[in-house]
Protein backbone atom coordinates (compact mmCIF):
# COMPACT_ATOMS: atom_id res chain seq x y z
CA UNK A 1 0.00 0.00 0.00
CA UNK A 2 3.03 2.38 0.82
CA UNK A 3 4.54 1.70 -2.83
CA UNK A 4 1.17 2.66 -4.43
CA UNK A 5 1.75 6.13 -2.13
CA UNK A 6 5.03 6.75 -2.85
CA UNK A 7 4.53 6.30 -6.39
CA UNK A 8 1.76 8.42 -6.87
CA UNK A 9 3.52 11.32 -5.22
CA UNK A 10 6.69 10.39 -7.42
CA UNK A 11 4.37 11.23 -10.44
CA UNK A 12 2.90 14.24 -8.88
CA UNK A 13 5.92 15.65 -8.97
CA UNK A 14 7.31 14.83 -12.37
CA UNK A 15 3.79 15.39 -13.92
CA UNK A 16 4.34 19.39 -12.00
CA UNK A 17 7.53 19.83 -13.04
CA UNK A 18 7.38 18.75 -16.84
CA UNK A 19 4.10 20.75 -17.23
CA UNK A 20 5.51 23.73 -15.94
CA UNK A 21 8.56 22.92 -18.78
CA UNK A 22 6.10 24.02 -21.19
CA UNK A 23 5.63 27.49 -19.56
CA UNK A 24 9.33 28.44 -18.39
CA UNK A 25 11.05 26.34 -21.11
CA UNK A 26 13.06 23.04 -21.62
CA UNK A 27 16.08 23.25 -19.78
CA UNK A 28 17.23 20.87 -17.18
CA UNK A 29 17.74 23.73 -14.66
CA UNK A 30 14.23 25.08 -15.32
CA UNK A 31 13.29 21.23 -14.57
CA UNK A 32 15.24 20.93 -11.22
CA UNK A 33 14.34 24.54 -9.92
CA UNK A 34 10.70 23.52 -10.35
CA UNK A 35 10.96 19.96 -8.95
CA UNK A 36 12.27 22.18 -5.84
CA UNK A 37 9.75 24.13 -5.54
CA UNK A 38 6.85 21.68 -6.17
CA UNK A 39 8.84 19.16 -3.63
CA UNK A 40 9.28 22.35 -1.07
CA UNK A 41 5.79 22.62 -1.44
CA UNK A 42 4.61 18.98 -0.86
CA UNK A 43 6.77 19.16 1.95
CA UNK A 44 5.34 21.87 3.78
CA UNK A 45 1.80 20.33 3.13
CA UNK A 46 2.73 16.95 4.58
CA UNK A 47 4.35 18.74 8.03
CA UNK A 48 1.35 20.68 8.36
CA UNK A 49 -1.03 17.55 7.83
CA UNK A 50 1.70 15.31 10.21
CA UNK A 51 1.24 18.40 12.78
CA UNK A 52 -2.53 17.94 12.17
CA UNK A 53 -2.71 14.45 12.76
CA UNK A 54 -0.40 14.45 15.76
CA UNK A 55 -2.91 16.71 17.59
CA UNK A 56 -0.61 20.17 17.87
CA UNK A 57 -3.61 22.33 16.73
CA UNK A 58 -5.80 20.79 19.49
CA UNK A 59 -3.47 21.53 22.42
CA UNK A 60 -2.46 25.27 21.09
CA UNK A 61 -6.35 25.72 20.69
CA UNK A 62 -7.10 24.48 24.00
CA UNK A 63 -4.27 26.65 25.74
CA UNK A 64 -5.99 29.50 23.57
CA UNK A 65 -9.33 29.10 24.78
CA UNK A 66 -8.11 28.69 28.63
CA UNK A 67 -5.93 32.00 27.72
CA UNK A 68 -9.37 33.72 27.06
CA UNK A 69 -11.33 32.89 29.99
CA UNK A 70 -8.88 33.17 32.29
CA UNK A 71 -8.54 36.90 31.06
CA UNK A 72 -11.81 37.46 30.01
CA UNK A 73 -13.57 40.66 32.12
CA UNK A 74 -15.83 39.48 35.20
CA UNK A 75 -19.66 39.82 33.37
CA UNK A 76 -17.89 37.96 30.21
CA UNK A 77 -16.95 34.99 32.37
CA UNK A 78 -20.25 34.70 34.13
CA UNK A 79 -21.43 34.15 30.45
CA UNK A 80 -18.72 31.48 29.53
CA UNK A 81 -19.34 29.27 33.14
CA UNK A 82 -21.98 27.83 31.47
CA UNK A 83 -19.77 27.03 28.27
CA UNK A 84 -18.43 23.28 27.98
CA UNK A 85 -15.93 24.57 25.55
CA UNK A 86 -14.11 26.99 27.74
CA UNK A 87 -14.51 24.46 31.12
CA UNK A 88 -13.34 22.01 29.79
CA UNK A 89 -10.30 19.88 32.87
CA UNK A 90 -9.14 17.13 30.33
CA UNK A 91 -8.03 17.67 27.25
CA UNK A 92 -8.86 15.62 24.14
CA UNK A 93 -6.38 15.38 22.00
CA UNK A 94 -6.55 14.42 18.42
CA UNK A 95 -4.30 11.50 17.32
CA UNK A 96 -5.02 10.42 13.67
CA UNK A 97 -2.65 8.51 11.54
CA UNK A 98 -2.91 9.14 8.07
CA UNK A 99 -1.22 6.56 6.04
CA UNK A 100 -0.07 9.19 3.11
CA UNK A 101 1.93 11.40 5.24
CA UNK A 102 5.09 9.69 5.58
CA UNK A 103 5.35 8.72 2.43
CA UNK A 104 4.60 12.18 1.27
CA UNK A 105 7.41 13.78 3.42
CA UNK A 106 9.84 11.32 2.19
CA UNK A 107 9.11 11.70 -1.58
CA UNK A 108 9.56 15.56 -1.24
CA UNK A 109 12.43 15.81 0.60
CA UNK A 110 13.81 12.82 -2.13
CA UNK A 111 12.67 15.39 -4.54
CA UNK A 112 14.67 18.14 -2.65
CA UNK A 113 18.26 16.55 -2.60
CA UNK A 114 18.01 15.31 -5.91
CA UNK A 115 16.90 18.57 -7.32
CA UNK A 116 20.04 20.47 -5.15
CA UNK A 117 22.29 17.68 -5.96
CA UNK A 118 21.64 17.80 -9.74
CA UNK A 119 21.46 22.03 -9.95
CA UNK A 120 24.76 22.31 -7.87
CA UNK A 121 26.52 19.46 -10.20
CA UNK A 122 24.90 21.21 -13.55
CA UNK A 123 26.12 24.64 -12.48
Amino acid sequence: MKFKFYSLFISILLFLSIVSLFFYGFSMIHFFDTLFMYALLMFCIGLLIYLFSDGAFSIMGHSFRRFHYVTAPKRLKETMADDDLYNQKEVRIRNERYAFTVPMILTALAGIVISLVFSYLIK
